[in-house]
């Protein structure tokens, strides 16, 4: 634990000493929130005061997203894709300290192999949820309507499921960092995962809209329970068995974590 706290101490000051990098990575999706989830709003489709028939197509429109309006749906469940872009980042961390030299000096001393994997990973997962965190209070500022008996505890859920979410990426992409040997070669595998999670998911639009085969992937996607996670305690979004679902959750996320540990360690001991 101390070894995993030495170096996860190491990655967070690295990472708060570059003060653009951070200010840059909250940023990214505060402009996506913003002008996506303000400029493409369904409900614009039918102005308010039509008629009867207006409005009974606003509240299906409503119903269809399940929150009060599409800004908060969509801010919501960026806070999961946030997540994820941040992951597919994570894997640099190793590389660039492979390529610099610094994990070669690192693996000759008697660092237990599996600190240094755990210790990147839980960096990443501290930096993902400070930042949602933030991502969370712009986004009420802007608009995001939390529901009526919102507590501390539901924020607390909503972070644990982003957490959960950071985990299991952070895993699989810090795991990449070190197979690859190329930076390039990183961001392309990043770029081609994030998009097909990000649009085959419940993120920007709910999966019962969609066309049978997207939806059966849809329904595969973490990103999608996640999203419905976070909009359940942050919104009130309706949803069977939310913390069954998050313990599941939780589980796979936890055994992706040390499935990729036990393959990195192996991979350092080469």
């Amino acid at each position: 634990m101390e070894e995993t706290y030495v170096l996860w101490y190491r990655e967070m000051r690295k990472w708060l000493g570059r003060k653009p990098v951070v200010i840059i990575s909250l940023f990214s999706p505060i402009f996506w929130i913003l002008l996506f989830g303000k400029s493409f709003n369904p409900l614009n489709i039918v102005p308010e005061g039509v008629g009867e028939l207006g409005e009974l197509v606003r509240a299906k429109i409503i119903e269809l997203f399940g929150t009060q309006d599409y800004f908060t749906y969509v801010a919501a469940g960026m806070t999961v894709a946030f997540a994820l872009f941040q992951a597919s980042f994570a894997g640099a961390s190793a590389l660039f300290d492979r390529r610099l030299g610094y994990m070669d000096r690192l693996l000759v001393t008697p660092v237990k192999r599996e600190s240094i994997f755990a210790a990147k990973v839980l960096a990443s997962v501290t930096r993902v949820v400070l930042l949602t965190s933030l991502l969370v209070a712009v986004s009420y500022l802007a608009g995001l309507q939390l529901k009526a008996d919102f507590t501390l505890l539901d924020l607390l859920l909503a972070l644990l499921t982003v957490a959960f979410i950071s985990l299991m990426f952070s895993s699989i992409f810090m795991l990449a960092g070190f197979v690859m040997d190329n930076p390039e070669g990183l961001f392309a595998i990043g770029n081609l995962v994030n998009t097909p999670l990000l649009f085959a998911s419940s993120v920007l639009f709910p999966t019962d809209q969609m066309p049978f085969w997207l939806r059966f992937i849809a329904e595969l996607n973490p990103l999608s329970y996640g999203a419905d996670l976070v909009r359940h305690f942050l919104v009130a979004k309706p949803m069977e068995d939310p913390y069954i679902v998050l313990l599941l959750f939780g589980v796979v996320s936890v055994a992706v974590f040390a499935t990729s540990a036990k393959v990195a360690v192996k991979l350092m001991e080469k």
